[in-house]
């Protein structure tokens, strides 16, 4: 969830001198999440995840949903994050859970996991599976103990989309790539289900097709229309404060434009949940 508080305290002179994923770290806003907790609770569902769990989220972010795992099912939950300054708000956010002592955040690199073999219950991506390659993917493979889920909470193409409307999206992941300084990709429901399949997961399926909530519903979620107000007249500041934080926030803008708000190409884009099972 946003930290409303952090957002609208932030300078643009601290913000400026961030890359594009500190400076949203910092800020407290969410790349692309949308649903907030509700793929992690699946999640609990699907892997059965109780207090003799473990569990590993890679692109935990700022710790928010692994914080919320933690704390509604007494897992002991580790974060992994390739940003620093979110590992450092994840574990100033743990502190302060009731179940910190089940909490651990560390900076790392998805495709190059340190975890020993057959670790993890389970392995949740959240919102990053966008930027990795099939090699991660073995890597979530290796970690897992035998009979482990693997759980994307991830936006993805539909796998029907128009040549017109994926020109676009393809237009729109450059301009992202650009921003963040990583490789931005999309994959289709196909592409996630068949890199799964290759890395040695079975029983792959899209467990959630999650609808996009509408402006009342993310008002409320973020404290009403007076929050709303308040992030809007914070973001406006930053912009006439500082050129380069403008651009940062019009390109961000655009790209989200067309993958989340403009219906000729947002009709192909979702944010869905997909599993996979290692072989017990």
């Amino acid at each position: 969830m946003l930290d409303i508080g952090r957002f609208v305290s932030a300078s643009a002179e601290e913000l400026e001198g961030l890359s594009y994923y500190e400076m949203i770290a910092r800020l407290g806003l969410l790349s692309f999440n949308s649903q907030g907790c509700k793929p992690m609770d699946l999640i609990v569902q699907y892997g059965r995840i109780t207090a003799s769990s473990t569990v590993l989220v890679v692109g935990c972010g700022t710790g928010g949903t692994a914080a919320h795992l933690a704390e509604m099912t007494g897992a002991s939950v580790y974060g992994l994050d390739l940003s620093p300054e979110s590992v450092r708000i994840a574990r100033e956010r743990a502190a302060s859970s009731p179940a910190r002592q089940r909490l651990s955040f560390s900076v790392g690199d998805a495709s190059e996991l340190r975890h020993e073999d057959n670790a993890f219950d389970v392995v949740v991506t959240e919102y990053v599976a966008f930027f990795l390659s099939s090699r991660s993917f073995e890597g979530f493979h290796r970690v897992l103990k035998p009979g482990g889920l693997l759980a994307l909470a991830e936006m993805m193409k539909d796998s029907g989309v128009s040549r017109k409307a994926d020109a676009r999206i393809l237009a729109a992941e450059a301009s992202y790539s650009d921003l963040v300084g990583y490789r931005f990709h999309l994959p289709t429901i196909d592409e996630y289900v068949g890199m799964l399949a290759e890395a040695g997961f079975e029983d792959v399926r899209i467990r959630e097709r999650f609808v996009e909530p509408d402006l009342r519903e993310t008002a409320r979620s973020l404290g009403g229309w007076r929050e709303i107000f308040r992030i809007s007249r914070a973001t406006l500041q930053l912009m006439v404060a500082s050129p380069v934080l403008r651009k940062r926030f019009i390109q961000a803008g655009r790209v989200k434009d067309t993958l989340i708000r403009s219906r000729s190409t947002a009709r192909y884009v979702f944010q869905g949940l997909i599993t996979g099972r290692k072989p017990a």
